[in-house]
């Protein structure tokens, strides 16, 4: 599982978190991840990044609308957006990982035979943080810039599964 944000400023200038791969929580109902390790990603990823009057746009997953998710997010000042619940597509994030994972595939086409050990985990962790600097700027703008239409698209369908 790996996290990261993205915003243009209002001159236009793309930036981007560093990629931050999630811990799993040991503490968790099978060890998996919690909303716990979802607020220590946000510490690492959100805060340095974040800046007062921004708006955050996270989706409805249940580590994303737990309450000390909630709590930690309205402590550090973090507005969010309300989110529709059938509409996970219309984040511009969504559409990055996928182009994240073919740009991986086509950096690295060796990870595809890749096996378990802890140097072929290291492997895909850093290939995922190369691909992730390397995805263009353009793209990211480009994503960003969609929203207006992806909103109208979300009115349209009535919060209900749009193109996007």
């Amino acid at each position: 599982m790996v996290w990261g944000t993205i915003w243009v400023t209002l001159n236009r200038r793309v930036g981007r978190s560093e990629l931050i791969i999630m811990e799993r929580d040991q503490t968790a109902q099978r060890s998996g991840y919690s909303a716990n390790s979802y607020v220590q990603t946000l510490r690492d990823g959100l805060l340095p990044n974040y800046r007062p009057g921004q708006i955050f746009m996270q989706d409805n997953a249940p580590i994303h609308t737990a309450y000390v998710t909630k709590d930690f997010l309205e402590s550090h000042g973090i507005w969010t957006l309300e989110w529709p619940p059938y509409s996970p597509d219309l984040n511009p994030i969504e559409h990055l990982w996928w182009a994240l994972k073919k740009l991986v595939h086509k950096l690295h086409p060796e990870l595809v035979t890749m096996g378990n050990s802890e140097a072929d985990w290291e492997a895909l962790r850093a290939a995922l943080k190369e691909a992730w600097r390397k995805l263009p700027n353009s793209l990211i703008r480009k994503l960003i810039y969609s929203m207006p239409r992806r909103l109208a698209a979300v009115r349209k369908a009535r919060g209900w599964q749009t193109k996007y």
